[in-house]
This record gives C-alpha cells, sequence and structure tokens, in this order.
C-alpha cells in the first residue's frame, strides 16, 4: 500500500527548531509565522530581569545541516541565502538572526544578520551574492551563555539606529563640548548654571552618556541624578537652580577623558564598518578617520 512519505528537508527543518526551542530559556515566547518562504520562520520575543513581556522581539531565520564542515579557521560560509532575502532582512525595523543547526551534534550557531552586511557592505552593495561568515567559537549558541550574548547583539542592533544619530550629534557639536567645559572651568564656585546653559550641558551629558553605554566605555562619570542629588547636599538651600559653576568643574575632567574614550571607539566602530561608511556617508568616515583622540581635527 502507498502512504504519504516526510521528505528529508522537512525533517531537518523540524529538527532545527527542536535545536533552537531547547536551546533558548523557558521564559521565552517563539511566534510561529504561517508562511516561511520568505526569510523568517519565526519570532522570538524575550522577557527582562522581572519576566515581563516589553517588546523585545526578534526574527528568527533557522537553517539545518547534518553535520557543519568547519574550516581550519574554525569558520563557516553559509551562501544558500538569497541577496533578495538579504535585501528584506536589511529592511526588516526588528534585528534579525540567522541560525545555523548542527543536527548530529544538536549545536547552534547565529548572527545578527544587519551587522554582518555593514561589516561586508561592499560584497552586499554588489547586489550579485551575498555569504555569511560564521564563527565556531564567538557565533556558538550555548544553552547557558548563548541567551545572553543573543540579547546582547540584539540590544546592539535594536538601538543602532538612535546610535547613529547620536553619534552625528557627538560629532557635530564636540567643538561645542570642549568650548563649553574650557569655559565653566573653575569659575565662581557658587554661581548657578542658568536655565539654557543647563539644557545645552544635560544634551551633552546624556549624548557622552549613551554613546559609553552602547559602546561598552566603563566610565566614572556616574549619572545626571547623582551629580544633581550632590549638588543638592552642597547647597542645601538653593531650590531655583539644580546646578552651581561648582559642580560643572567638578565633573568637567571626566567628561573630557570619557570623550576621549568614545573618539577612540568611534574610530574603531567606523574602521571595523568601513566599506559600509564609505558607500553610505564618506564625509562621516572621513571626519572621523581624521580626528585625534582629543578631538583635534587634522588634515
Amino acid at each position: 500500500m502507498d502512504y504519504p512519505e516526510r521528505i528529508p528537508n522537512h525533517i531537518k527543518e523540524t529538527t532545527s527548531y527542536k535545536i533552537f526551542a531547547n536551546h533558548i530559556p523557558d521564559s521565552w515566547i517563539i511566534r510561529d509565522v504561517t508562511e516561511r518562504d520568505y526569510g523568517v520562520d519565526c519570532y522570538v520575543e524575550m522577557v527582562n530581569e522581572k519576566n515581563q513581556l516589553i517588546g523585545d522581539l526578534a526574527c528568527v531565520q533557522l537553517k539545518s545541516m547534518e553535520t557543519i564542515k568547519w574550516n581550519l579557521d574554525g569558520t563557516y560560509l553559509f551562501s544558500k541565502a538569497k541577496i533578495s532575502t538579504s535585501n528584506y532582512w536589511k529592511g526588516i525595523p526588528v534585528p534579525v538572526f540567522l541560525f545555523l543547526t548542527d543536527n548530529e551534534k544538536g549545536s547552534a550557531y547565529f548572527l545578527c544578520v544587519k551587522n554582518h552586511i555593514r561589516n561586508h557592505y561592499l560584497k552586499f552593495a554588489k547586489q550579485k551574492s551575498f555569504t555569511y561568515r560564521f564563527s565556531r567559537g564567538s557565533d556558538l549558541f550555548d544553552i547557558n551563555s548563548g541567551p545572553s550574548l543573543f540579547r546582547l547583539r540584539y540590544l546592539w542592533q535594536g538601538r543602532r539606529e538612535r546610535f547613529e544619530t547620536e553619534m552625528k550629534m557627538f560629532l557635530s557639536n564636540l567643538l561645542n563640548y570642549q568650548n563649553f567645559l574650557d569655559e565653566h572651568n573653575h569659575r565662581d564656585y557658587h554661581l548657578p548654571i542658568e536655565s539654557i546653559e543647563l539644557i545645552f550641558f544635560e544634551s551633552m551629558f546624556k549624548n557622552f552618556e549613551f554613546l559609553a553605554d552602547y559602546l561598552l566605555i566603563q566610565s566614572n562619570v556616574g549619572t545626571l541624578k547623582e551629580l544633581k542629588a550632590k549638588s543638592k547636599e552642597t547647597f542645601p538651600n538653593e531650590d531655583y537652580y539644580e546646578l552651581f559653576e561648582h559642580d560643572l568643574t567638578q565633573i568637567g575632567e571626566p567628561l573630557r577623558e570619557l570623550s576621549k574614550e568614545i573618539i577612540k571607539s568611534l574610530k574603531a566602530l567606523v574602521d571595523r564598518e568601513n566599506e559600509y561608511w564609505m558607500l553610505v556617508n564618506l564625509n562621516l568616515f572621513n571626519y572621523v578617520n581624521n580626528l585625534n583622540e582629543d578631538g583635534d581635527y587634522r588634515y
């Protein structure tokens, strides 16, 4: 008698799905999609430290292999994704992750699609073919450490658009920031910071704060709330003003040092993503490359 047969490819897809599901925390939610022919197999929604759903959603495309044949340098080149699919992934407004499973070993590897595209942008821009390079060491989705690494890459990509805006704000105001800190260095201890200057300082401070956090820079500057609290302790009888010249003098040097660290990290990032920036924003690429770490521009 003749019966329906399950084709091997469908079995491989089911195996890869099970491996993926077994690697993520039970608290995370897998949201299946009904159509899987357009580059997305499912969505993953993560929870925060309080097990709350706050909208941290990522797209996942699963690719399975019976055995991954790694190169001698510990990499594997995956070239089966169509360039049209990569274009689709790049345009999706949430982070997209490509997972590769080794069905024989039950292991999984993953990379952030948009980050990979930026790091190999010249080949992507040619729109002929595109290869995803997996690393056996750094891209392993280990059951224990994989979720934390996934969340880190998710946050990195999820905040990317804001990062580029904050980076441009930092670079375009770098001279203004330096002048502001110089002007408020060792001025009269008791002078209050007027409203318009406080608005500028708060904007600058938050700009530094976001970039330091995004670029994983350890900072001893503290928070704006902490700075204002210390100011209140120093000037307990002043209710109208939030900060004084004393406070800006105290925070000035730490902010200058943080600025240097941000410049150093931006130069490293732009260098790493040089193909992306040369094609997308050549002016910014040249400007960052010609910045000294102290913020001076060299020709």
